[in-house]
């Protein structure tokens, strides 16, 4: 399966590599949100990968999205924000990457758990309560804490099955 993972990576290996996990470690992040469907009104997960810089700086998050051919670029007021939110993308792309140029700084412990958290989302695990509840409970763990215990009650959980 790594065989496979791998062949979405570009394959020349340089020091941009080593600059876009040393972007990473300075203003990059792994999170996990809770959404609510626009339509159904059911609960549903969405893990992000994002490196955000000021907006004098956006052609070197155009150069990263270049090189690992997918996420998108976003724009707000102060600064601009290369994000990738597909799942696929996320388990052929980002976490391959990561696991050749690792980082060394705190996040690489957000990054194992956010790993973790997309595997099991690719399996299918977060589709229902108790697979949605390990995740989240894995996600408690990310930013040192910082993520509140969300509470979902019974009625949450009705969209999801």
């Amino acid at each position: 399966m790594q065989k496979e993972i791998n062949e979405r990576l570009p394959k020349k290996k340089e020091f941009f590599c080593g600059q876009i996990t040393g972007f990473t470690m300075g203003e990059g992040s792994f999170s996990l949100g809770i959404r609510r469907g626009k339509k159904t009104n059911k609960l549903y997960l969405s893990a992000t990968f994002s490196i955000a810089l000021k907006k004098e700086d956006k052609n070197i998050l155009y150069k990263i999205r270049s090189y690992l051919k997918c996420g998108q670029i976003y724009f707000n007021n102060k600064s601009v924000i290369y994000s990738v939110t597909k799942l696929k993308d996320l388990i052929e792309v980002i976490i391959p990457f990561f696991d050749l140029y690792p980082l060394t700084n705190i996040k690489k412990y957000d990054f194992e758990k956010f790993k973790i958290i997309c595997y099991k989302m690719w399996k299918g695990e977060g589709h229902k309560r108790d697979g949605m509840s390990r995740i989240l409970s894995i996600r408690e763990q990310m930013n040192n804490g910082g993520y509140k215990r969300v509470q979902i009650r019974e009625g949450d959980y009705s969209g999801l099955l």
